[in-house]
């Protein structure tokens, strides 16, 4: 629930519905808020595959196991939607673009070095020191150039929660599947 990333891919499949219906304001503030308290409050645990697991920072030895086992992970059911609402809705943002008008904004703090996306108070962003970027686009996790030169005073170039996502993921991926 606290991945942008998961969020944008969600409205990104409801979106030709809503162009398609030419939803009034009222009704996409509407729409919005059905889609955050249904995800919400889903009890049962996702099963994701691979590729839509570069959305999410988890365990995934553990992840996998349970799936394995077919046994719920600890923390596994609805959760409240008031903490999950800013990463709604900054991936609203991304494919609506604009800000859902029934959410406050938290403030606009900075952008993504990879991928150019908004960065606000409170969201988690990491830095990248230049030799581990190196190593990460020596080894193909990064999928092109950053999109601003190293930041001196970050000590690196500063990523958003999807790209860390996506570059734990691969990075765990291959150190789990070696050639």
């Amino acid at each position: 629930m606290l991945s942008r990333a998961y969020w944008k891919r969600a409205f990104e499949q409801s979106k030709p519905m809503v162009d398609a219906f030419g939803l009034a304001d009222g009704q996409l503030l509407e729409f919005f808020q059905d889609c955050l308290q249904s995800t919400a409050g889903q009890r049962s645990p996702w099963s994701i595959c691979e590729e839509c697991s570069e959305m999410f920072v988890f365990d995934r030895d553990s992840g996998r196991s349970h799936a394995v086992q077919n046994t719920r992970p600890p923390g596994a059911g609805s959760v409240d939607p008031s903490g999950c609402v800013l990463f709604a809705a900054a991936g609203w943002e991304q494919v609506f673009g604009r800000w859902p008008a029934n959410v406050t904004p938290e403030a606009l703090m900075d952008s993504c070095d990879l991928c150019r996306a908004s960065m606000y108070s409170g969201e988690f962003t990491f830095t990248v020191p230049e030799d581990r970027m190196g190593e990460f686009r020596s080894q193909g996790f990064v999928d092109g150039d950053p999109v601003r030169p190293l930041r001196p005073d970050k000590g690196g170039w500063v990523i958003c929660h999807t790209c860390a996502a996506r570059l734990f993921a691969r990075s765990h991926r291959a150190s789990h599947n070696p050639e």
